[in-house]
């Protein structure tokens, strides 16, 4: 089934200096638990928001092919996702009630919002002004290409129900080939417009929600055998991105449920 890793991870946040004397941005909430999997793109954006943002959590590794998949058990759907996917993070409110969001963009949301209201940086720009708003608008875009225009078509799942699909017709098809070109198609949306919008992150000169999504797609794109050679720009943004605290303990070799 799933559980939780043993002891809680302090995340280092992207830059140095986290003040520990002063109150987390997010003290009216406790008992922060991240349900995740170690490979999974969307779990790796919420860790580095976590990360990101120096929220302690405690992991609770949910294994996605093992026995069929643990995010299909009753457990896993009544309790905390019911849509059986990662990641999903819960914690309990001031009041005591156990609260759980799903889905990463409502998740960094969520975390961006609170940390903001303590005056800490958010990672979905907010910078006031007409170029405020189109730095914000262009992190998003980038986010939300991966997010919904990559990701859910390189997803496990979807392979798997295309292959079968197709199959049942009499046919044959590549399920890996399916998405590889997908993914190809994707990355080449979001160099053209990093390209132009890049500084030393994605967006500008501070990470964004944009670096939080391109870095977990490159290392899928590579598991698909994308040739990335096309996106200079990107692999420009990965490379700065990689020598981040917040970037270092959310790969996924980091992760306590991570397989060698």
């Amino acid at each position: 089934g799933f559980g939780v890793s043993s002891g809680q991870f302090l995340p280092a946040g992207a830059y140095d200096g986290v003040d520990v004397e002063n109150p987390s941005p997010l003290a009216a909430f406790t008992g922060f638990a991240l349900h995740t999997y170690w490979r999974s793109s969307c779990s790796w954006r919420v860790r580095l928001a976590l990360a990101y943002h120096g929220v302690a959590y405690a992991c609770m590794p949910v294994h996605l092919v093992k026995d069929g998949g643990h995010q299909k058990a009753a457990e896993y759907t009544s309790g905390f996702n019911s849509m059986a996917q990662v990641p999903s993070l819960t914690f309990a409110d001031a009041d005591g009630k156990q609260q759980t969001i799903t889905q990463s963009m409502a998740i960094i949301d969520f975390l961006d919002g609170l940390a903001c209201a303590a005056g800490g940086v958010a990672l979905i720009p907010s910078v006031a002004g007409a170029q405020g708003a189109l730095q914000r608008a262009r992190a998003l875009q980038v986010a939300e290409i991966i997010n919904s225009g990559i990701q859910p078509l390189q997803n496990l799942s979807t392979v798997r129900s295309i292959k079968a699909a197709v199959e049942a017709g009499g046919a044959d098809t590549n399920g890996a080939g399916f998405a590889k070109e997908h993914i190809a198609a994707g990355l080449a949306a979001c160099e053209r417009i990093v390209a132009t919008s890049a500084g030393r992150f994605a967006v500008g000169n501070e990470v964004t929600v944009a670096d939080l999504f391109i870095v977990p797609q490159l290392y899928s794109a590579r598991r698909f055998d994308v040739d990335l050679s096309a996106f200079p720009t990107l692999l420009r943004v990965e490379k700065t991105c990689e020598h981040l605290d917040c970037f270092k303990v959310a790969h996924p070799d980091a992760q306590p449920d991570a397989e060698k």
